[in-house]
């Protein structure tokens, strides 16, 4: 008899398939002790802690235990907490139940309109306001506090009053228990990732912006604030108006091992389970997620296959969208699906990958952004990188991956037209800084586009590259012929606010080629005024104020004559 035809035995324990009640699973089921994430916090003293993870990767659960120990509840909830991490140090000990609590999750927050939106906003809102009606019933609650909480109960759901609540509930729950509140919002970005893909992201940007500070920026009625969500983000967007929000991301070191199950949690649980040696299948499906130094299993699949008499399916596929990821895959490009479809064929590849997506309002615009976006929400691993030029390998994480891939990712994709694949292949290796590859583009588009009358002059080519680049707009502000430095580039690259690609700044020249030269005299001529064009950009500092920025610049010297292209780096 195999393990999956076996019966679960007597002391075989409940699993906890999509309950995130910290305090109840605790109590009765089978848990991982997750509890360092706690000490974490308190050691470093954090203020605002923002930590991104896929999705079912135990967000909310992390919340509910974050609740659990901070708040302070008639019945004390320390029993729980015994034997655990965080209890094995005095210091944290004496932190539990001590601090109001404010707990709001944004996770169903989605609707057809922003307004619709909103109203699912407030109610979450207003509930957690409810919550706590004993504040607003109290002989201590400031007035302005019981008429603003008045106000939310008759309907006067107004943006200004709701970017507001926060900042009055804290305030009012500081006055009470005279002691600043743990302010918790969990997927803070499941609304604005929703906007953002329909049409109304500006509205739900500007509301976060100020719904946050209002309660968190410098921390006068906030005792430590924690949020969580998926995408990593430039803090000037929807951050900007918190003092200084330690991120924490997939990426980095600190707090690796606290979303996710670790190889000795598997293994516990399956030794509860009594099935040890189903490890290894365990580990080929679920395993190989890489979050800083620490390898993850995927919390949610390893549970449904214990529970589901170790039958090992992609139990994380279709656990819930992301809007974000499919309005990506909607702009793609041809090119870019088969970037796609080779990668699921190879499993591996040095891509475009950053830390950080940048802004609302220009991730959706920006396609080549998807292998970042795949690491982020949980499709891709990095094995290595980012590099300097902002470029990583990455994997599947294992074999449940590679299946949710092919049915999440490859299959729905719809490709739309674009300006051409030829043109993104002139952008994608610039900025890349494959100069070989970016020549060749140049040359293929001027021998397919361009008749040899049209070549005669620089300024015909300056024309036509500004053109071609004009497809990267989204994502650089370019210039022509503006004073930079010590005169006036050609073309100047400048990334966007958020977006993390290097700088780039084109000098074009094309000489004089003598009548019947030969083919070889006219490339020793181009290579020659390319290598003149690249001194140029360092002798007249062109790259110099985005350099002291600190953006990392490419820098081209290109000669051009007829349709041949030689380029100096």
């Amino acid at each position: 008899m195999t393990n999956r035809d076996s019966q679960k035995g007597v002391g075989f324990p409940p699993l906890p398939v999509g309950n995130s009640n910290w305090a109840e699973v605790k109590a009765g089921y089978w848990s991982a002790d997750k509890t360092q994430l706690i000490s974490g916090l308190l050691d470093k003293k954090s203020t605002v802690a923002i930590f991104t993870r896929p999705r079912r990767f135990g967000k909310t659960f992390a919340m509910n235990m974050l609740q659990a120990f901070f708040e302070k509840t008639e019945k004390s909830n320390a029993c729980l907490f015994k034997g655990t991490k965080v209890w094995r140090n005095p210091g944290h000990r004496a932190e539990q139940g001590k601090y109001p609590v404010i707990f709001i999750t944004f996770k169903d927050a989605k609707g057809g309109t922003w307004k619709e939106v909103r109203e699912m906003i407030t109610d979450a809102i207003r509930d957690e306001f409810d919550r706590h009606h004993e504040v607003f019933e109290s002989e201590c609650c400031i007035e302005t506090a019981r008429a603003f909480h008045h106000k939310l109960c008759i309907e006067q759901r107004t943006p200004s009053n709701l970017q507001r609540a926060l900042g009055v509930l804290a305030a009012a729950l500081h006055a009470h228990y005279k002691a600043k509140p743990v302010i918790l919002i969990d997927e803070y970005d499941s609304p604005i990732n929703y906007a953002a893909t329909h049409g109304f992201g500006e509205e739900a940007l500007q509301f976060f912006r100020n719904f946050l500070s209002g309660a968190m920026k410098d921390g006068k009625h906030c005792r430590l604030g924690v949020i969580t969500g998926i995408l990593r983000v430039a803090k000037e967007g929807v951050l900007s108006g918190l003092n200084n929000p330690e991120v924490w991301s997939v990426f980095d070191n600190d707090y690796s091992d606290c979303f996710g199950f670790t190889e000795d949690e598997v293994m516990d649980l399956l030794s509860a389970c009594g099935h040890p040696e189903n490890i290894a299948e365990a580990k080929e499906w679920y395993d190989g997620y890489r979050f800083g130094p620490s390898e993850i299993y995927n919390p949610w699949s390893v549970l449904n296959y214990a529970r589901r008499d170790f039958v090992p399916e992609p139990y994380w596929m279709n656990t819930s969208s992301n809007d974000l990821v499919s309005d990506v895959m909607a702009r793609m490009t041809p090119r870019m699906r088969d970037a796609l479809a080779d990668f699921f064929e190879k499993k591996k590849a040095q891509v475009p990958c950053v830390k950080e997506l940048g802004k609302y309002g220009t991730i959706q615009n920006n396609p080549q952004i998807i292998w970042s976006l795949l690491v982020h929400t949980g499709y891709l691993k990095v094995l290595s990188g980012p590099n300097d030029h902002n470029r990583a390998v990455l994997a599947f994480p294992n074999r449940e991956l590679v299946r949710v891939f092919r049915d999440d990712i490859l299959d729905p994709i719809t490709c739309t037209p674009t300006v051409g694949d030829d043109l993104q292949d002139i952008l994608d290796s610039l900025t890349s800084g494959n100069a070989e590859k970016f020549r060749k583009a140049i040359e293929a588009f001027l021998v397919s586009s361009a008749s040899y009358f049209d070549t005669a002059k620089e300024d015909f080519f300056h024309g036509l590259l500004l053109g071609l680049l004009a497809l990267g707009r989204d994502t650089f502000e370019i210039t022509s012929n503006r004073e930079e430095g010590d005169g006036r580039p050609d073309i100047l690259m400048k990334p966007r606010s958020g977006v993390t690609l290097p700088g780039v700044v084109l000098e074009l020249k094309s000489p004089k080629i003598p009548a019947r030269a030969s083919q070889k005299r006219i490339g020793t001529l181009l290579a020659a005024a390319a290598k003149q064009a690249r001194k140029q950009i360092d002798a007249k500092r062109y790259a110099a104020e985005m350099e002291a920025e600190g953006i990392a610049v490419l820098k081209y010297g290109i000669g051009f004559s007829g349709k041949r292209v030689d380029l100096a780096r």
